[in-house]
């Protein structure tokens, strides 16, 4: 059962600056010692402030148990007494942080070539279900991704639904190498209405519409500084 472990970051505006460097500072420590875990980072561009979020992969909660804990991951990296203060300074630019874990639903996915979280940008979905209408939900997003590789739009979408964290919780991504390319993606009713006809593809996205609580989307850009992600 693949995961996705999100770590999401809100800096204090004053301590911008000095988070990155710390994060700089691990991620080259990190790629030196070759430790583990592997991580991609990835910044808020467009949306609801620009938050950090760092995403780690695992095949299952195993191998999640080796990079749930920022602190040891940390300690891997610089060693203890450096863990030490880094992890003191880091948590005084912190103002608040969440950390998610969701399992792939590939099933809800049009992703052949898997993920690819070095892509440059990334069109990130998060999609809240009314309680008791997650199958309703499910389908918008199935019907999504299925009618994606039905028109002149060559990208992905991989869909993730939290499994620690808000369990009415989905979200996907959409890896992109511009944001050019957001001209050729189609709007979800038109989407559907074009690959499924205006009756049917009109109902499966007002039916999936109603049993959603509350939705939202951002752009995100990737950090390969901040990474540590294998050559």
């Amino acid at each position: 059962m693949p995961l996705t472990t999100v770590l999401s970051i809100e800096v204090r505006p004053e301590c911008a600056r000095a988070y990155e460097q710390l994060c700089l500072q691990l991620a080259e420590q990190a790629k030196q010692r070759g430790s583990s875990p592997s991580w991609s980072a990835h910044q808020g561009l467009i949306g609801a402030g620009n938050p950090l979020h760092f995403v780690v992969e695992s095949e299952d909660f195993a191998g999640l148990a080796a990079s749930a804990r920022v602190d040891e991951t940390v300690r891997a990296a610089l060693g203890e007494e450096a863990a030490a203060d880094w992890l003191q300074s880091a948590s005084e630019c912190i103002a608040s942080q969440r950390q998610e874990v969701a399992v792939d639903r590939p099933e809800l996915s049009y992703a052949p070539n898997g993920s690819d979280p070095t892509a440059p940008f990334s069109i990130i979905t998060v999609v809240r279900a009314r309680p008791g209408h997650q199958e309703a939900c499910e389908e918008l997003i199935r019907k999504v991704a299925e009618a994606t590789p039905k028109t002149d739009d060559s990208s992905s979408l991989s869909t993730h639904q939290t499994v620690i964290g808000d369990l009415t919780q989905y979200w996907t991504a959409r890896p992109i190498n511009s944001l050019a390319e957001m001209d050729d993606i189609l709007p979800a009713p038109e989407l559907l209405s074009r690959v499924f006809g205006p009756a049917e593809g009109g109902l499966i996205y007002r039916s999936g519409m109603d049993a959603i609580e509350r939705v939202e989307r951002a752009i995100t850009i990737h950090r390969e500084e901040l990474s540590n992600l294998p050559e």
